[in-house]
């Protein structure tokens, strides 16, 4: 019993410590998982006194809440129990005789937080109320104290040793108060109530057994986060003007009140405040820089002609020369080198920049933009030799 009193100690005095701070609001719509310690102490209910029946007991747990309502935990608890024969049940016990073993329960429990689904919208999660409700098995060993007490008895016709079954199913009960510490730390206070089956006790007598519980624990949560707090919402300053009579936000001036402020001699509102109805005039935007498109366009021709044969081509110079009408162009003639000689060649180039020239003087476009130029066979602007009978107009 000096256990459980050392643990209610440290229980109530983590409590106290933790008086002066609130515990951190947790967002629990996300959920956590938690892991925790307790302590405390059990009876079985028989027919033997209550207070002879009580052991100490430890536990451990480990679970999850999967949101501010519903979770789960893994629970195992136990450590000392007790069972006894009453002397005015039995007629071959002569005095009562308890007897001690060691039990443990594995347990697997629901949990529901009744704080949150009685109220979701709480302002503080300090304090929560839980109920649970599971079931799990009931494992026992060092049965000395029975099997002695069973062989004292001389004439025993009464209930028969389990033997070597040492499981039994365990179902439960129970209900939580929790006290929210801090954002990761909770004390909480738990009771059970454990229906054990006919051998928890080593005894078989064809009634089941009830085991309540009481004990505190110490709880470690993870995975937690804080809920963000809201910006503080500041009041806006209130400007008293002087031509309206009126106070209004921030200087403000509305624009019904506008004409007050602004015609109003005796205002000193209105070369102040920042009124609405002023509004600068917008900046010009500045023109986009559009880069100037240069021409560049090929005339190809065959064998000893010199007449083009490009009017959509001849056009599109047209039509730049008409954008840009600032501009020049350049008209450059040539004829490929393995055919004819550099005379008739020369003749060729010749020819067929000074018609493409004449073409585009008849479309619109004056003669003064023009340059034109002929390099005959001398100069090969293509690779290809057929390529190289053509005229080349160029602008910039």
């Amino acid at each position: 019993m000096n256990i459980i009193k050392k643990t209610a100690a440290m229980a109530v005095l983590a409590l106290s410590i933790s008086t002066a701070a609130v515990a951190q609001e947790v967002d629990y719509e996300k959920g956590y998982t938690f892991i925790g310690l307790k302590g405390g102490a059990q009876a079985t209910l028989t027919h033997y006194k209550f207070s002879d029946l009580l052991t100490p007991q430890f536990g451990i747990y480990f679970g999850r809440y999967f949101n501010q309502y519903v979770g789960a935990r893994l629970d195992i608890t136990g450590y000392q129990n007790k069972g006894g024969f009453k002397a005015d049940r039995y007629d071959f016990v002569t005095e009562d005789t308890p007897y001690k073993f060691n039990a443990c329960t594995a347990d697997l429990d629901l949990l529901m937080n009744m704080t949150n689904i009685f109220s979701p919208d709480r302002d503080s999660h300090v304090f929560n109320w839980n109920l649970l409700a599971g079931f799990g098995v009931n494992y026992t060993w060092q049965h000395d104290e029975f099997e002695a007490a069973v062989k004292s008895f001389k004439y025993y016709v009464g209930p028969t040793s389990c033997g070597t079954k040492h499981a039994s199913f365990n179902g439960r009960l129970g209900t939580q108060f929790e006290f929210n510490v801090a954002k990761h730390f909770s004390l909480m206070l738990e009771a059970d109530a454990n229906f054990k089956n006919d051998q928890y006790n080593l005894k078989f007598n064809d009634k089941c057994d009830w085991q309540i519980q009481a004990l505190i624990g110490l709880t470690y949560k993870f995975g937690v986060k804080t809920k963000k707090a809201p910006e503080p919402v500041v009041a806006a300053p209130l400007y008293a003007c002087p031509g309206c009579n009126d106070a209004y936000i921030n200087g403000n001036c509305p624009e019904s009140e506008y004409g007050k402020c602004k015609n109003n001699p005796e205002c000193q509102h209105y070369a102040s405040c920042r009124c609405k109805m002023d509004k600068p005039e917008p900046k010009p935007v500045p023109a986009p820089i559009v880069k100037d498109e240069p021409l560049k366009e090929n005339i190809f021709y065959e064998i000893r002609i010199s007449d083009p044969d490009a009017d959509a081509l001849l056009n599109k110079v047209v039509d730049w020369c008409n954008k840009y009408p600032n501009k020049k162009i350049t008209i450059r003639g040539y004829a490929d080198r393995e055919t004819g000689n550099p005379e008739i060649n020369k003749g060729y180039a010749g020819d067929r920049a000074d018609k493409v020239a004449k073409i585009l003087q008849e479309k619109g476009v004056d003669a003064s933009r023009m340059t034109v130029k002929s390099f005959g066979d001398l100069v090969q602007p293509f690779e290809e030799n057929d390529k190289n009978r053509c005229v080349l107009i160029t602008g910039e």
